[in-house]
């Protein structure tokens, strides 16, 4: 089945969310590297260990690409992306109730799944819903969302890390404001 024939039949709503979900999937990404030193400080992490936060993203990241490449020919990529970005939500989230270096890198391993599976199919769904003649213009949209929000997920980690602590830079967008928890 086609994405023409599902129920979001405008391209430029369906290129509005995708671009939408990629900016926050580089938020998500980059927030660790803005509240680093802390984390690295309250975890008692070395160096090494901090370093290895990248390496076991990326090992998840691109470990698990062709696998979602594969599905993506021969399943519904929507649930395939729906599913990408629960991972990476929940993953990003218990990464702020890490409190080991195991943890935590277990943690940014599954960050990588999760957003292995929406990159690897979003862009082929943007080039089946683009008319011909703007898929290019389609594409450079979508993928401009990822130096903003990394630029974004530094912004935003470092400010919310300077307010309310590296934890709160994790769980941004599915917890309760600090305030809120001592009531």
């Amino acid at each position: 089945m086609c994405i023409r024939d599902s129920v979001i039949r405008r391209p430029s709503l369906v290129l509005a969310l995708l671009t939408a979900l990629n900016l926050l999937n580089f938020v998500d990404r980059y927030v660790l590297a803005a509240v680093l030193p802390k984390v690295r400080d309250e975890l008692h992490l070395s160096n090494f260990v901090s370093g290895l936060m990248a390496t076991v993203f990326l090992a998840g990241y691109f470990m698990t690409s062709p696998i979602f490449g594969f599905l993506g020919d021969r399943m519904r990529r929507t649930a395939l992306i729906t599913f990408g970005i629960a991972v990476w939500s929940l993953a990003t989230f218990a990464s702020g109730l890490a409190h080991t270096a195991g943890t935590m890198l277990f943690f940014r391993a599954i960050v990588g799944v999760g957003e292995a599976s929406f990159t690897s199919i979003a862009p082929t769904i943007i080039d089946d819903v683009a008319p011909k003649e703007k898929k290019g213009k389609y594409l450079a949209i979508f993928f401009v969302a990822q130096p903003i929000g990394a630029a974004l997920g530094y912004l935003l980690g470092g400010a919310i890390e300077h307010a309310y602590g590296w934890r709160y830079a994790c769980l941004l967008y599915t917890s309760p404001s600090p305030r809120d928890r001592t009531r």
